[in-house]
């Protein structure tokens, strides 16, 4: 980056260093010759490689499959140590961070490639995204802290959060492994999220190793300039802020607590199947991951009769026949390998067919509890995922949706997933060029569905999301405040997702953080139920109650409880993120308006 004009401070370098070709010059017109290659020796607890390997090993143990949370904690203190001193040191130092922190995010996502050998690019591609973040906080915290004069302490965190939320928007987003999400474990800590999110949480825990790394002497020149001494004040903020945010979290714990609850729990049963995601479509073996399904439905039911809600994961009620829906003339394709009337008859078995499948289940699940206590309650209900294949005049459409069930089989409820995975759902373009997709294991890819839905279950409004939906928090919350604007505020959060695609690797854990960040961001509690794990049912304290297990068969039974309480979270959403986010861009353009005037008075450099 281009270096402004400022005072030479004690931390800068001697001009051989800050201009190497002029002082090769003049050393050359007075006899010296000096070592070039001396100029660029760094010691190795200020090499960047070496500190940025280090933030990134401890950030990545942080996270499952170790989970060595406390480590977030000073994980970012490597970054940090770069963000300090004023010259930067090494040679070409944002090429060496990039390929550092390249490093971590393919470690620490490597559960992407496992499905299909072509999610191999996927994987390299997300990584090389996701490693342009810490990049720019290097960047833009060091013109915070050596151009603007801001502290440390303050220009972290706030740089942090910022980018944070930008990389949870753009490019349709990505909001997992944010570095909030470290501290899942710790509940009373993680109170704090229904005012800020997640990325409340992530802003304390750069504040802390902001405040820690400030107390680290800057080794820099014969002459220590301000902040080359060990320090003790700059970990009283990191306590009082600490202290804050944990007498906070007890205060709600115990509002919790002693809160009547509105209404009677809910019984559910989560069913959770282990089958992996396989890119080779088969229908028998397809039809065999649904009977496997409904014989785990009827067997929690029969041992535990009073359950009123069962829960299948995504796509798995589909059995190789999804629900398909005729909204006008049946047009037959061009290259349909039938007669037109052969064609529209076999569309409506296969919708009538459908429409069958639904009933039975609901018979079988009901049956399966006795005529003794089908008499004495409402029934099982089920929400169940599968994809629809909507046709209407000229056009076929073909959603990711949840499907809400009576006990007398009839369909009350339809939610077509909003939030679409970017190549695992849909390619960019592909709907201008098909050809794209005969270059991919998809055949086509599916469409975005337009609003939020309200599931009814007894006297329980439910909001259902698919898969990764539940990683995204404005997506979340706006099902929550849509919902809420038509007097349908919900009581519970559904998510049904197919983690069949990661094979078991930590990708599950990650998904299952972003939900109890979800559950405490509204005070709902929410339930999960995933193909190969991880269901769940976090409360509304963001407490997991039940988790299912990794790669296994399991059926989960939870007693959920409600919560009436409302958040500042609900109201603002992510203002302070975005304040924070803004104050990124600021960074930004002073920079990039620094640089061109810079360039065009001929003078370069960096920070």
């Amino acid at each position: 980056m281009v270096n402004l004009r400022h005072r030479r401070s004690n931390c800068d370098p001697p001009a051989d260093v800050r201009f190497p070709a002029a002082s090769a010059t003049l050393a050359a017109a007075e006899g010296n010759v000096p070592d070039v290659g001396a100029r660029h020796t760094v010691a190795w607890s200020r090499s960047p490689a070496v500190l940025s390997l280090l933030s990134g090993l401890l950030l990545w143990a942080s996270f499952p499959p170790l989970g060595w949370w406390p480590l977030a904690w000073v994980a970012p203190v490597g970054w940090l140590m770069l963000v300090r001193p004023e010259p930067l040191p090494g040679r070409r130092p944002y090429v060496t961070l990039a390929l550092t922190v390249f490093l971590h995010w393919l470690v620490l996502l490597q559960g992407i490639r496992l499905a299909h050998p072509a999610l191999y690019l996927g994987w390299v591609a997300l990584a090389a995204y996701m490693a342009v973040y810490p990049l720019l906080f290097v960047a833009l915290a060091r013109i915070a802290v050596h151009r603007w004069r801001l502290s440390v302490i303050l220009a972290a965190p706030v740089v942090w959060t910022g980018l944070e939320l930008v990389r949870g928007h753009a490019i349709t987003g990505f909001s997992m492994a944010l570095l909030g999400h470290t501290q899942v474990s710790w509940t009373t800590l993680l109170q704090m999220a229904d005012v800020g999110g997640a990325y409340g949480v992530s802003f304390l825990v750069m504040l802390v190793a902001a405040c820690m790394a400030r107390t680290l002497p800057v080794a820099c020149g014969q002459h220590p300039p301000t902040g080359s001494r060990w320090s003790v004040w700059p970990l009283l903020p990191a306590l009082l802020a600490l202290a804050g945010a944990i007498g906070y979290g007890q205060h709600q714990l115990r509002v919790s607590s002693r809160s009547p609850a509105p209404r009677q729990p809910l019984r559910v049963a989560l069913i959770q199947g282990s089958f992996d995601t396989i890119f080779e479509f088969n229908a028998e073996r397809e039809r065999g991951n649904f009977l496997r399904y409904r014989e785990l439905s009827e067997q929690a039911v029969a041992q535990h009769p009073d359950v009123q809600l069962v829960v299948w994961p995504e796509s798995m009620f589909t059995g190789g026949a999804g629900e398909i829906l005729v909204a006008g003339p049946i047009e037959v394709p061009a290259d349909a390998p039938l007669l037109a009337e052969e064609y529209r008859q076999r569309v409506r078995m296969q919708a009538l067919s459908f429409s069958y499948k639904v009933e039975d289940v609901a018979r079988r699940l009901n049956a399966a509890r006795g005529p003794r206590q089908n008499a004495n309650s409402g029934g099982v209900h089920l929400v169940v995922g599968t994809d629809t294949l909507l046709l209407s005049a000229g056009d076929a459409r073909r959603y990711n949706s949840a499907l809400c069930i009576r006990p007398d089989g009839q369909l009350t409820g339809r939610y077509y997933k909003m939030h679409r995975v970017m190549f695992g759902e849909y390619l960019p373009w592909g709907d201008a060029f098909p050809f794209l997709y005969r270059l991919t294991p998809m055949a086509q890819g599916l469409a975005p569905g337009e609003a939020p839905q309200c599931f009814r279950v007894s006297e329980w409004r439910l909001s259902p999301s698919i898969c990764f939906e539940s990683t995204v928090p404005h997506l979340i919350r706006e099902h929550v405040q849509t919902l809420r604007k038509s007097n349908r505020l919900p009581d519970l959060l559904v998510n049904v997702t197919n983690d069949g695609w990661f094979w078991g690797s930590n990708i599950l854990d990650l998904q299952l953080a972003c939900c109890v960040f979800r559950a405490i961001e509204h005070r709902l509690p929410m339930i999960v139920a995933a193909n190969t794990g991880i269901s769940a049912y976090v409360d509304s304290d963001g407490k997991v109650q039940q988790r299912g297990p990794r790669r296994r068969e399991s059926v989960l039974y939870a007693e959920v409880k409600p919560d009436g309480r409302l958040t500042c979270y609900g109201r603002m959403g992510d203002l302070p993120a975005g304040l924070c986010a803004s104050f990124c861009l600021a960074l930004a353009l002073f920079g990039l308006a620094t640089r061109l005037s810079r360039n065009k008075a001929g003078r370069t450099g960096r920070y």
